[in-house]
């Protein structure tokens, strides 16, 4: 809730503080004087766009500081941790000028003019500081600590909700009609879980497509790798398989030399009456004549022997070699080596590592064809997820329709409090079947509306005159409120272009309204003051040479006094103060 408020400089200010109760506070003053001086202040703390025309006129900057009691409001104590707004203001700070003896330099204490005993608990209270210079720039502190416009919105989201003139223009918006329903009967929850069933849904769903078109991208890429997969299995490769390939590969390319060189050979050493052998062969029996002569001998005959056999044993190994036919011929090894370069090439490797493509290609093969059961699984678990999210959505529905009639019985019969006697009121919801899952439901709704005997119910947006949403906005505030999470609400002459009993009406609803919660309204309706629990007079006047704007509580006689001369203008009578006591007591 709103405690506090402080300003200075803000348009015809020069300095004002506010102390606000529970309840309905009206804030009155003629016309001119600055009503919305409060509301122009919250809009700046609460994140506002500022705006140099804003400071008062020969001032450097103005100043604006709000205290709200957040002891109820864990979601705005989530928010304060999470930016770190409930510690202490660092040192760094200090030193820099942001704060000085402990308090935020033109900060009010966050302790101040606090109830005795709110200073002992600081994380219960919440102190928001914007100050604005006349050359247009603007600094925020949330309890001490420099802040951003964004952050200060976040926050204004679960304190303060500002209805101006034109707010309830949103009452045209069908998503916000929808909202309006939601709140009412405390659907959030299920519209959560809609929601995450949606999302669920949608998340499988796009796994789905990507897995689809991974499939649809990788069939031509799946032939060519099976294709090539066959081809390293028909090579046979292993570790070393290539550069055996080679070696056979120089062989086979070499065949004619490698023939010559071993006929040559057998040819030398056994191949003719001049041969090697023969000549060798010759020696022995003119060593066998002499061996008598020398022991010696015996030794040389038998290392020539030795040396006869090993060269018998080349001369046949050569002949062998040489007649021998290879496995492969040339032109086979060499279609070979020339498909192992190939893939070499196509696949990105050396010839050397090619073997190790064959691992690769088997597990790319193995993955795409395992997403045909991946894509039938997974489209097993899109189908329980649609059914989820249909199921969860039918349950929204038909708890929509069912809130739904009870909104639109509610707000008939306040609305025709607001002087709208023959007003009808009704909301349509439909279901759309048609269309993929979405999120918040399956459900659109209208708002239909008739503020005449004998006119048909037609959709808000197209009948209702802007005093008419005025007032139908008041009502779904007042039929809503029991279950809005915003602790302040403030209406900025919502009640402009009404009058007399229906005046007392509005007043009624906003005072039924501050059962709930806290309302500020600004109003020129004496009909809707004297229904405040706590009223404001904002006053201007001239001091040295320049005006000043001043915003004051009022007692008992005071609200007297202010309620007469909304009643009569200038001149006050004791009729009018009777009419205003009248008022009061009414």
């Amino acid at each position: 809730m709103l405690e506090q408020l402080k300003l200075s400089n803000l348009a015809l200010s020069v300095q004002a503080e506010v102390d606000f109760t529970d309840g309905m506070i009206c804030i009155t003053g003629e016309t001119g004087a600055g009503k919305s001086l409060v509301v122009d202040a919250l809009g700046l703390v609460l994140g506002a766009k500022a705006d140099a025309n804003m400071v008062r006129q020969g001032e450097k900057q103005l100043e604006v500081s709000a205290l709200f009691s957040i002891g109820n409001m864990p979601h705005v104590k989530n928010t304060l941790a999470a930016y770190g707004f409930l510690d202490e203001v660092p040192e760094e700070a200090i030193s820099c000028g942001v704060v000085a003896d402990g308090h935020a330099v033109g900060i009010p204490d966050a302790t101040a003019s606090v109830a005795p005993g709110a200073a002992d608990s600081a994380d219960e209270e919440l102190v928001v500081r914007r100050i604005v210079t006349c050359e247009g720039k603007s600094k925020a502190y949330v309890n001490g600590h420099m802040a951003t416009l964004t952050q200060l919105r976040q926050l204004s989201e679960h304190l303060i909700a500002i209805h101006g003139q034109h707010a309830s223009v949103k009452l045209m918006d069908q998503l916000h009609q929808l909202e309006i329903v939601d709140n009412y009967g405390n659907l959030r929850p299920l519209v959560s879980e809609v929601n995450a069933a949606y999302q669920r849904y949608s998340a499988l769903r796009l796994d789905l497509t990507h897995l689809s078109e991974q499939q649809k991208q990788g069939a031509q890429e799946y032939k060519q790798d099976r294709y090539d997969l066959e081809e390293l299995k028909r090579l046979g490769f292993h570790e070393g398989s290539f550069e055996e390939l080679d070696a056979l590969f120089d062989r086979v390319m070499n065949q004619s030399k490698f023939s010559y060189a071993l006929s040559s050979l057998t040819n030398l050493i056994d191949g003719g009456e001049h041969c090697v052998l023969s000549l060798l062969r010759s020696q022995f029996s003119t060593l066998e004549s002499v061996k008598t002569f020398d022991p010696g001998i015996n030794k040389i005959i038998e290392n020539l022997e030795s040396a006869v056999m090993l060269l018998e044993d080349v001369a046949a190994q050569a002949s062998d070699l040489n007649t021998q036919s290879l496995e492969f011929s040339a032109t086979e090894v060499e279609q070979k080596m020339s498909k192992v370069h190939e893939l070499a090439r196509r696949l990105a490797t050396s010839p050397q590592e090619l073997y190790l493509k064959s691992d690769q290609l088997q597990r790319k093969v193995d993955e795409f064809l395992g997403l045909k059961d991946r894509i039938n699984s997974l489209t097993e678990e899109v189908r329980a997820a649609r059914q989820a999210y249909e199921d969860c959505a039918s349950r929204l529905t038909a708890e929509r329709t069912r809130v739904a009639a009870q909104l639109a019985s509610a707000i008939s019969n306040k609305i025709k409090l607001l002087a709208l006697p023959d007003a009808r009121f009704d909301i349509v919801l439909t279901r759309d079947e048609e269309s993929k899952p979405k999120p918040n439901g399956r459900d659109e709704l209208c708002f239909m509306f008739s503020a005449n005997m004998g006119q048909d119910l037609r959709p808000l947006a197209a009948v209702a005159s802007g005093g008419e949403l005025s007032r139908l906005a008041l009502a779904i505030e007042v039929l809503t409120a029991s279950v809005k999470s915003t602790p302040t609400l403030i209406f900025d002459e919502v009640d402009t272009g009404i009058s007399g009993r229906t005046a007392s009406a509005v007043g009624a609803l906003l005072k039924e309204l501050g059962h709930y919660v806290q309302v500020i309204t600004v109003t020129h309706l004496p009909q809707v003051a004297a229904k405040a629990n706590t009223q404001f007079v904002v006053s201007k006047f001239n001091e040295n040479g320049s005006v000043n704007s001043t915003i004051t509580p009022l007692d008992a006689e005071g609200r007297i006094e202010e309620i007469s001369r909304m009643i009569g203008g200038t001149i006050i009578t004791e009729t009018t103060r009777k009419s205003a006591y009248e008022l009061l007591h009414d």
